[in-house]
């Protein structure tokens, strides 16, 4: 006997909703007519006009009841007017029956379970009384039938309210629940990601402080050891020039020589391995298409690459910003713009390097990010920082729905090649050739 609000209706589907007294209420009226028309045709098994007139509405009766309640299960307790006709005309049958054959008192009972499950709000209490009306064949009007006829009233009216209450709060309770269950399972769900938010912060801050770290010590071995070590090489070049063969001196010069080359060949292997791993074994271009065919065997996207001018040597710095640029551009790329063609364009010009990025994704409104609290993303503001650091670019153009191009630029700084050019020509000209051309790699 659900009291439901419009709320909790609208929350809990019907025949899902209904607890199991209601499916038993709503399914009384059918036991009722099964079994006075049963006991009818025990007292009369012999076919007849009169018991037709009696079996015939209460078949009515049970298809009455098929139609307006079986058939409709959202019209109870929800649509007034039907529901209001559908009880008239059930409790007019059950009165007609009752008249006719007493048994039939079964059905008229049924009607005062049935005014509660189908008749919504107050017009479930006056389904009561006229229930409790129709029971009374002999108006006499006298002070104990009426006395009887309004205790019942009452004694029914108030048990059905009181089952109603209870129902309506055990209904409520559940919708909270399921309400409460979902908005746990949402926290949870959002702790997860929060954590999930918070470990790849943690991973991008340690792996750019070792970035970071990592730069400024090759960048310290390049501008100290490094550089003093060339210098040292340079001038003992020069004075060997300067000392006979047969000198004295000439096996010392030698032996520093061999010494300065050797330590600034292990200073170059030092600063190798603190640039980016896709740099290790080959050029700029090469680790670019090695990142982007990861990435397109990863994502299962269209992506090239495009290298345009001489490709030449840059600093290890600046490499490893556009390398970490393409990186960041690509994975943007995935994550945000869900785009499906990627192409990346390399450009090596007289005094500048350009990396391009173009996708066509769902796009995004560039002012609109940079103006957030992360200034756009924590990608693309490490991307800046990088990128300012050597005198660098950062553009974005882009647009919903019309995809996104990431320019980066940096300039075109060679490494150091003073050593080579103090080289001086001798009867071992071939070995300060190759000596040379290690140093002018390393710096």
């Amino acid at each position: 006997m659900a009291g439901r609000d419009r709320h909790q209706e609208a929350a809990v589907d019907v025949p899902a909703g209904r607890s199991g007294w209601d499916r038993f209420w709503l399914a009384s009226p059918y036991a009722a007519v099964a079994a006075a028309s049963l006991l009818v045709l025990a007292e009369r098994p012999a076919p007849s006009p009169d018991l037709l007139l009696t079996l015939g509405p209460a078949a009515l009766a049970a298809l009455w009841h098929w139609w307006m309640v079986t058939a409709h299960p959202r019209w109870p307790e929800r649509a007034a007017a039907p529901m209001a006709a559908y009880f008239a005309v059930l409790l007019g049958l059950a009165w007609w029956l009752f008249l006719r054959e007493p048994v039939y008192v079964l059905l008229v009972a049924a009607c005062y379970p049935t005014a509660f499950v189908t008749l919504p709000g107050r017009l479930a209490y006056a389904g009561v009384a006229a229930t409790s009306a129709a029971t009374v064949t002999d108006w006499d009007w006298s002070p104990g039938m009426l006395a009887t006829l309004c205790g019942t009233t009452v004694l029914i009216g108030a048990v059905g309210g009181a089952l109603r209450a209870v129902e309506s709060e055990a209904l409520r309770r559940r919708v909270a629940y399921e309400e409460l269950t979902a908005a746990h399972a949402r926290l949870a769900e959002m702790a997860r990601h929060n954590a999930g938010l918070q470990d790849e912060l943690l991973e991008r801050a340690r792996a750019a402080g070792v970035l970071t770290e990592r730069t400024r010590m090759a960048r310290e071995l390049h501008d100290t050891l490094a550089q003093g070590l060339a210098g040292i090489l340079t001038h003992l070049e020069a004075a060997r020039g300067h000392i006979p063969a047969d000198g004295p001196a000439r096996g010392h010069v030698d032996v520093a020589r061999e010494t300065a080359r050797e330590n600034l060949a292990e200073a170059r292997r030092w600063m190798l391995a603190m640039r980016p791993s896709p740099l290790d074994a080959g050029t700029l271009p090469e680790a670019i298409e090695a990142v982007v065919g990861r990435w397109r065997a990863r994502e299962g996207a269209d992506a090239a690459v495009t290298v345009t001018g001489t490709p030449v040597r840059l600093r290890p710095e600046a490499e490893e910003a556009l390398l970490r640029a393409a990186q960041e551009a690509l994975a943007n790329a995935a994550r945000h713009a869900r785009a499906r063609h990627v192409r990346v364009t390399l450009s090596f010009m007289d005094d500048v390097v350009a990396l391009d990025v173009h996708d066509d994704g769902v796009g995004f409104d560039p002012d609109a990010a940079a103006a957030g609290p992360a200034g756009g993303g924590l990608g693309l503001s490490a991307m800046r920082h990088r990128i300012a650091r050597f005198a660098g670019t950062l553009s974005i153009e882009s647009a919903p729905g019309r995809g996104t191009a990431v320019s980066v630029t940096v300039p075109a700084v060679r490494p150091d090649e003073q050593e080579g050019d103090a080289r001086q020509g001798d009867g071992q000209q071939g070995d300060a050739e190759q000596g040379d051309a290690e140093e002018r790699e390393c710096v």
